[in-house]
């Protein structure tokens, strides 16, 4: 999947990354995202939040290097397990 988030309304950002997770998932296959964009519900360059928005949407960040300007949010993430969203 590729997409650009910073410039979709809210709550969609959130949708997609919860909608990615959910169809690997259900297709029993694993998953990872390279992004450099602007997450939401992720003030500035905020480590704490940025494992809440993507733990809750499916996914566990394993590296988050954010930065000035409008993509400001770049790190990797793998799709979190079914025994691990639970």
């Amino acid at each position: 999947f590729e997409g650009v988030m910073i410039y979709l309304d809210e709550g969609i950002p959130s949708a997609l990354l919860r909608i990615c997770s959910n169809v690997l998932d259900s297709k029993d296959l694993s998953g990872s995202l390279c992004f450099a964009d602007r997450l939401e519900n992720i003030p500035e360059g905020n480590l704490s939040d940025a494992i809440t928005e993507l733990t809750s949407n499916g996914w566990e960040l394993n590296e988050w290097l954010p930065k000035p300007g409008l993509a400001r949010h770049m790190g990797q993430a793998s799709l979190l397990s079914t025994l691990e969203k639970q």
